[in-house]
């Protein structure tokens, strides 16, 4: 869950990252004003996830909850290659890059 959260904020390493940067360096150039109003709702979205995972992961425990049981070998063996994966983007992100630049240009032409 943390991975994920950090990862839709756009912290450096997570697939998230790539996507943020990219779009706000465009930006930048083309409507400063605006896109500092973006950074600002940036921090904030840091703001209200760094609370959220606060509020879900730390304190105690409900009663009701005491029944859950931690993640089955199934769902691990889901879980772990996709976290890998947001990693995998974030770090080396040129594989997916050269998957979609074929038509990222054929659009760019397009619409040109």
């Amino acid at each position: 869950m943390s991975v994920a959260m950090f990862s839709s904020l756009g912290l450096p390493g997570l697939n998230g990252f790539i996507g943020e940067f990219l779009i706000f360096k465009a930006s930048f150039a083309i409507a400063a004003p605006f896109t500092a109003v973006a950074v600002i709702g940036l921090l904030v979205t840091a703001i209200v996830f760094a609370r959220a995972m606060q509020s879900l992961f730390s304190g105690p425990l409900a009663n009701s909850c005491g029944a859950f049981a931690d993640l089955r070998r199934s769902e691990t063996l889901v879980v772990v290659p996709v976290a890998l994966l947001m990693f995998a983007i974030g770090i080396a992100p040129q594989f997916i890059f050269n998957i979609f630049n074929t038509t990222v240009v054929q659009m760019a032409r397009l619409f040109a």
